[in-house]
Parts: structure tokens; sequence; C-alpha cells
């Protein structure tokens, strides 16, 4: 029963992700977000808002600072400023997980020989061909892959020899936080992208960075996840993995910040070639349909989007069972889908009307790397399991054809990706199944 009550705990996140209440740090300071206007002097507006209020964490490439303010009528002060496009109340960002949990039977430590993949990883040879794919190509270093999350233990030794660098993206970090996890998620990911050990990931020789963007408690600033892209665009990163965001319907005055922020970094990493790969989001939703929504307070009617997801140049990707199904939980729509990835889920009687637990599939879900401390491995389900497989997939292509352009890798995935579903792109899997071993037995 514990098992169950976890899931239907992070499922409600994934619903109420939206967060349109402010956050209150103590009896009167609140936090907002603050976009400056691209033709404006940023350290003016800087000079402005600090008479009023305490900068948290900023953003600069993209004009974004994340403050915060007793002062009542902050808001209407800073909206008046000359320099500033749009100003609300800071949103809570969460990592797109439907469930994770550590599994401390399958620890290796006791038997080197363990080969984890074969038995359990169907998620990774589905994509790679049983490992057919790693005849052509198992990425090098050469390809920079960088993980947007909630950092990345440097320790396991699935995960070292792809591991490069780490940096931090949130108030108050330490020089430690760099190399570590927050919690799980991260380093799930990060397994699924190159993992080369006893679990392999799709790349098992891609090079990873860390851009921890989360604090120890797994919040995040909206400021701090925006440098992260622009740091890693700065860095030289091939693609990224974004496993992470929240929704936005453009009736919304908050929802349009975050939308008109996220599509500078969006454009700002596109400028400097850098691909992003994001993950679709589990809330069972035809995004972009319009429906009735309620965050916060009162109801909003209109298009829902992931915020990151809906802008041209990303990724997105939605997930997929061990049946070749879109998962359950899996978001879905005709104009907000890439491509399709395993996510796993929890088998074929999963969800049922009784919620009955012990219908619960273990091995549906999907096997990576989590923190030594926390077992080294463990399962999960989510569209946060099924971007990383084509964030790999976009490495893999450039190891194996380093000339091609970020433009034609993306489009070089869509081609060689295998029909799900119905004929042709749709609102399920988008173009299809991501396939490594077509994508690099094809040159683009």
């Amino acid at each position: 029963m514990k098992r169950f009550w976890m899931i239907g705990l992070v499922l409600a996140l994934a619903f109420t992700v939206l967060g349109y209440q402010g956050v209150a740090l103590g009896e009167e300071e609140q936090e907002y977000i603050v976009l400056v206007k691209e033709n404006a002097s940023y350290d003016e507006v800087v000079h402005d808002i600090t008479q009023g209020a305490d900068i948290i964490y900023e953003a600069r490439e993209v004009g974004v600072l994340h403050v915060k303010s007793s002062d009542e009528q902050f808001m209407t002060h800073v909206q008046n400023m000359s320099g500033v496009q749009q100003a609300n109340r800071h949103v809570d960002i969460r990592a797109h997980d439907a469930w994770i949990q550590a599994d401390r039977d399958l620890n290796t430590d006791d038997n080197q020989d363990a080969n984890l993949y074969e038995e359990y990883q169907w998620d990774i040879q589905r994509v790679t061909a049983h490992g057919a794919a790693w005849d052509i190509n198992q990425g090098n270093h050469d390809v920079v892959v960088g993980v947007v999350d909630s950092g990345i233990d440097f320790s396991h030794p699935d995960l070292q020899p792809n591991l490069l660098y780490g940096k931090t993206f949130f108030p108050e970090a330490t020089e430690e936080d760099a190399y570590t996890d927050s919690g799980m998620h991260g380093t799930h990911v990060a397994g699924a992208i190159a993992a080369n050990g006893s679990v392999k990931g799709v790349g098992p020789g891609l090079g990873i960075a860390s851009y921890r963007v989360s604090n120890s408690e797994g919040r995040m600033s909206w400021a701090g996840i925006l440098d992260a892209i622009t740091t890693a665009a700065d860095d030289g990163v091939d693609v990224i993995n974004l496993s992470l965001g929240t929704y936005s319907t453009m009736t919304d005055e908050q929802s349009r910040l975050l939308h008109q922020s996220a599509k500078r970094a969006v454009k700002y990493a596109q400028n400097k070639g850098m691909i992003i790969v994001g993950a679709n989001g589990n809330s069972a939703m035809d995004l972009g349909k319009a429906s009735h929504t309620e965050p916060g307070e009162g109801k909003i009617y209109g298009p829902l989007f992931d915020t990151f997801t809906d802008i041209p140049w990303v990724i997105s990707v939605s997930s997929t069972t061990n049946r070749d199904t879109l998962a359950y939980y899996s978001n879905y729509g005709s104009s907000n889908v890439d491509l399709g990835a395993p996510g796993g889920d929890l088998g074929p009687e999963w969800p049922n009307p009784e919620e009955d637990v012990s219908l619960i599939d273990e091995e549906a879900q999907a096997l990576s790397t989590v923190p030594v401390e926390q077992g080294s491995y463990g399962w999960a389900i989510g569209t946060s399991m099924a971007a990383p497989k084509v964030t790999a997939a976009v490495g893999m292509v450039k190891s194996a054809y380093p000339e091609t352009s970020p433009a034609r890798v993306i489009t070089h995935l869509k081609q060689t990706a295998e029909d799900l579903g119905k004929n042709g792109h749709d609102e399920a899997f988008g173009h299809g199944l991501v396939d490594v071993y077509e994508a690099l037995n094809q040159q683009p």
C-alpha cells in the first residue's frame, strides 16, 4: 500500500505544478519573476529593482530576475518601470517524474558480474535494437550531453567514466553540490543517457555534464533553469535534456511571462547550435486542446501547453510502454509531440478501478542508476524517463556524423523513427518511436 500512496502523491504534484500562488518566505516576503525588455539596459533595471527588493537569482542572458520583496506595492512599482516587460509571482517548478523508487535488492556491490541491462532494461534494448546500434557507434566525449536536472551522483561507478563536469544554478549552492543529486531524478536520467556498467544507457560512450538546478529540498528557481540552459549553450554543449517544467496557458499573465522567457532561452540555445529535448509531462492531457484548468483560485479556459516543449526547436517527447502503447500518464497532442520513447508504466493492468497495487508489474518500468547511497539502481516511469532516450539519440548521431547540422540531426531522428499508432505523424507518438539503430545506420 505504501507504494500506491507514493504514486498518488507525485501524480498530484504533476497536476498542480502550475503554482500560481506566490511563495511566502516569511510573514510578509514574497518572490517574483521579472522579465526585462530586450532593448532595455539590464543593469539599470537591476539598480531600480534593488531599491525595493533583493535578487535571489538572475539569468542575465535572457533578462530574467528572481527577486524577493516585502513591499506590498512591489508588483505595481516594478510593472511601471520603463525597462520591465512583465513581472509576476514566482512559480514552483518540479521534475516531470510520475514514479521513482530505489531498489536495494539490485545493488551489485556483492555481485560485480551482475548484468542488469540484459535482464531488465527492455527500454534501452528497444531503441538500440538490443545493442546492435553500439556495433556502429557507442558515442564519445567529443559530444557533450547536458542534464539540466536535480544533479547527478558523480560517485556512481556506472556513470563515472562518462561524467565530465558539474555546475549549479540555485541560490547558496556549494561546490560539492555540483557533484551530487538532491534526490534521485537527475542520476536516473543520466543513466538512461550514458550509463556504462551493470546498467547501460542509450549512448554508453557519450560525455555527460550536470547542470543542477534544484536545492536540497528539490526546489528550483525559474531564473536558475534559464541560466543553466544559456550557460550550457555557452559551454558548447551539443544537446541538453529537460525532464522538468510547468504548464502554461496564454490567457494567463504569469504563463505568458514563463513562455516568453523560455522562448528567449530556447532561441539563445538555437543560435549557439545546442539542441534541447523536453519531457512532455505526465498529466494524461491533450496539450493544446482548449479545456478548463484550475490553477490556484478560479478557472482558466484555453489551450494548455508544456512551457518548454511547445516551443519550436525543442524536441517534445511522449512516453511509451513495453507494449509499444502510449503510457497512461503521458501527455499527448497533435501539435505537441515530436517523438515517442520508452518511459515505462506500471503494467497492462494499471491503472485499474480498484487501484489494486498487487497488479503492478515492476519490470514494465524503466531501470536506471540512482545515487549510490540510495541503492545505486532504481525503477521509474514518466516522460522524464522517455526524454533522455531521445537526448542520447541526438548525441549518438552527432558522434557518428559530427559534421551534421543540429537542424538536420533533428530531422534525421524524425525520419528514421519507427512509426507507431496511426500512419505518419500522430498525437500520441509524433513521428514515431525513436530508433537509434536506424538513425546510425542511415547517413543524415
